[in-house]
């Protein structure tokens, strides 16, 4: 199988049950594994069917779910900026008031970028950004924001998930790290 383009879930299963866990995905979607232990991209044609399926527990080898809005390919080279620009469609996702967090979950270019690195350059220039939209300093929640922007990196691929207070408390299965 080719490498899939367009994935809009990440799905990390069980410990050393990848085999196990494609086979239980393989009729819900394309699924494929990552190259990374047990983490495996997907293309789901109905994202809420298959948050409620994993929620009520029809894949015993799932351990969590993160919902993919935006997929492409990046290099070390040119990761914040390409996120930079990929981050200002949620500009208008985040009301005054409304809490904000980021998270960035990377898995490769070890020797290149930190997650760290990533989240406080892309997450500033959001911040500085709503700063202008909303003319006042936005409001960070790292720990429980009512808006939370994921960033996904598997190797060369990267993926943003936009997750919200709602889903994070109906979907016990998107968790984040």
């Amino acid at each position: 199988m080719t490498m899939m383009e367009d994935w809009n879930v990440l799905v990390i299963g069980e410990r050393d049950a990848e085999r196990e866990l494609l086979k239980e995905l393989e009729e819900d979607g394309e699924f494929e594994r990552s190259g990374f232990r047990d983490v495996v991209l997907g293309n789901v044609d109905d994202i809420v069917g298959f948050l409620e399926d994993a929620e009520h527990k029809k894949y015993a080898y799932l351990n969590r779910v993160i919902p993919i809005d935006d997929a492409f390919y990046v290099s070390p080279g040119n990761l914040v900026e390409v996120l930079k620009q990929r981050v200002e469609r949620y500009i208008d996702e985040i009301e005054p008031g409304e809490t904000f967090g980021f998270r960035v979950e990377r898995r490769g270019m070890k020797e290149d970028i930190s997650s760290q690195m990533v989240e406080r350059e892309v997450g500033g220039y959001f911040y500085d950004l709503l700063e202008k939209v909303h003319g006042r300093k936005p409001k960070v929640n790292l720990k429980s924001p009512d808006k939370l922007i994921v960033i996904q990196i598997v190797g060369n691929k990267c993926g943003i998930g936009f997750i919200t207070r709602e889903m994070r408390e109906k979907y016990s299965v998107i968790k984040v790290r």
